[in-house]
């Protein structure tokens, strides 16, 4: 479990590896850990159904290069535009949904990563489960990448809609 808390809030599991500062958190950064855990085959533990460890291994390949490609604009991942999003996508052969998931779970990430730093200078226990961090987040990275891809614009109007209400967009908050 740390490997993968590791991946996500770039904190390695072993003492000498302190906590990182959060103007060492990059998109670069990122993408080193994901290589990192996608190598020692951290995330293993998490297929399920029918999906190959090849197959896995390329979901995260992709999401490294996309993440890799936005931190050539912006290393911070703050500042980005849609331009820059759009030709990412083109550079990795791959949808803007894509785009936005890859850098909603890198700004999920970052997050956490603020909130574990808050809870250990308070003295607290550290959760222990990824299932724990979402509940101290209040959401998951794929709601981050709904709701950022709603307000960017780029949501299809037959999609779910990114409030949570299980219809879709063009009936709920896609209204004209």
């Amino acid at each position: 479990m740390d490997k993968i808390k590791g991946a996500f809030t770039g904190n390695k599991s072993s003492p000498e590896g302190a906590m990182i500062s959060q103007e060492q958190f990059t998109l670069l950064r990122f993408a080193d850990e994901l290589k990192n855990a996608r190598r020692v085959g951290a995330f293993k533990q998490y297929m399920v159904g029918r999906s190959s460890e090849a197959t896995f291994s390329d979901s995260f390949e992709k999401q490294e290069a996309i993440i890799r490609c936005l931190g050539g604009f912006d290393p911070t991942g703050e500042n980005l535009q849609t331009s820059q999003k759009q030709e990412a996508a083109q550079k990795c052969n791959c949808t803007i949904a894509d785009v936005e998931n890859a850098l909603a779970k890198f700004t999920w990430a970052k997050q956490a990563h603020r909130k574990l730093e808050k809870l250990k200078e308070e003295g607290k226990p550290m959760p222990t489960s990824i299932a724990e961090m979402q509940k101290i987040m209040g959401s998951t990275p794929l709601d981050l990448a709904r709701s950022n891809l709603a307000q960017s614009g780029q949501i299809s109007r037959n999609a779910l809609c990114p409030c949570g209400s299980k219809k879709r967009y063009k009936r709920c908050c896609g209204k004209d």
